[in-house]
């Protein structure tokens, strides 16, 4: 019995050490502890064309850093997958118009 009660013991100050800690630790901005500095720019920027010319590929090749503080990677590739489906769409558009106009002159000069 009175070792059963030791180890609920050290299991409650466990608890109470970490709890502290984790105050300690968030409670950054209130001076106790610095907060985590602004990430360095050590890693190239992902790259795109100029807007005129970016194609669903572009988007589909895009891989981003992991960081401490970063995004979550589910939520990026959705994202990515969406922008990467309305440019296909956008360009298909713009093909069909393309042609359409093309047809048109052809039609226009006979």
């Amino acid at each position: 019995m009175g070792d059963a009660i030791l180890l609920i013991e050290i299991l409650v100050l466990g608890v109470l050490v970490i709890g502290f800690l984790a105050i300690v630790i968030t409670r950054g901005d209130k001076g106790m502890v610095q907060p985590l500095a602004e990430p360095l720019p050590s890693l190239p920027p992902v790259v795109l064309p100029e807007a005129k010319n970016v194609v669903a590929q572009d988007i589909s090749e895009i891989r981003f850093a992991v960081g401490l503080r970063g995004y979550r990677t589910d939520q990026v590739d959705q994202v990515l997958d969406r922008l990467t489906e309305a440019i296909e769409q956008r360009d298909q558009v713009i093909a069909d118009l393309q042609k359409q106009a093309e047809q048109y002159k052809q039609h226009g000069t006979d």
